[in-house]
């Protein structure tokens, strides 16, 4: 018997880091979300001398926490 075709598209990235998380088995998770995450920009440039720089280090860290919970 076959297993069923998962079709990562479909899933956000939370759900495809979540389902590869509980299926490492599967190769094709792995994959679909390793290139997922290289494609997304992940630098940010925030200058010490910008008088908003802490707001924006804080900004920055929950984006990524929201991303990666």
């Amino acid at each position: 018997m076959t297993p069923p075709k998962i079709d990562y598209d479909s899933m956000s990235n939370l759900e495809l880091k979540r389902y590869f998380l509980e299926h490492r088995e599967d190769q094709a998770a792995f994959h679909t979300y390793m290139d997922r995450r290289h494609a997304r920009p992940n630098r940010h440039s925030i200058s010490p001398d910008d008088p908003e720089w802490q707001q924006k280090v804080i900004a920055s860290i929950k984006r990524q926490m929201g991303e990666e919970s």
